[in-house]
């Protein structure tokens, strides 16, 4: 789990410019909680996805993967909105399949783990975070269950577009993204 977990840390390192702690811990809890969070209110989360749709600038970052891992166990991914526009998907039966994909139902106490992984890398000098500050960054995330966003500087450089896909491996989603041309 720790080589996969600094994988995809030095992957999202790579190509997120200004990837930063709260990133990091964001990157850490999406692969833990997935979209439920979001998905929870249906109508609310269709209405979102629609509206930044159609303020998604496709032609930005032309280098964008579709498909980026959150997940070090390979299931959970970023599926970025401006790749997925340029396709000509239609965004309402991707917003359907988006609904109906299976919850994650993830753990806090797996949150927990990843994370005191993540500061073992730190002190490890593997990847280029100080342990200090992902120790007070996790504190305030325990102590708050608070949901963390991209940081200024990753929203700035990446003007992130994405929506979570669960389980990447589960059938019905892989075969419904398949019929979209996203697979």
């Amino acid at each position: 789990m720790k080589r996969a977990l600094s994988s995809l840390i030095e992957l999202h390192l790579r190509i997120h410019p200004g990837f930063g702690v709260e990133d990091l811990g964001k990157l850490i809890h999406q692969g833990v909680f997935g979209a439920d969070h979001l998905l929870a209110e249906e109508e609310e989360f269709v209405r979102e996805f629609i509206r930044e749709w159609w303020c998604v600038d496709e032609g930005f970052l032309l280098e964008e993967a579709l498909l980026e891992p959150v997940d070090p166990l390979d299931r959970t991914y970023r599926l970025n909105l401006r790749p997925a526009k340029r396709k000509g998907v239609d965004p309402h039966a991707l917003a359907e399949i988006l609904i109906a994909q299976p919850r994650k139902r993830g753990d806090l106490a797996e949150f927990r783990r990843r994370w005191e992984r993540v500061i073992e890398l730190a002190e490890e000098g593997v990847i280029p975070f100080s342990a200090e500050a992902l120790r007070g960054f996790g504190k305030l995330l325990f102590e708050t269950e608070f949901v963390p966003q991209h940081s200024r500087a990753y929203r700035r450089h990446n003007r992130p577009h994405y929506r979570l896909l669960n389980d990447l491996q589960h059938g019905p989603t892989r075969s419904a993204l398949r019929s979209l041309g996203l697979l």
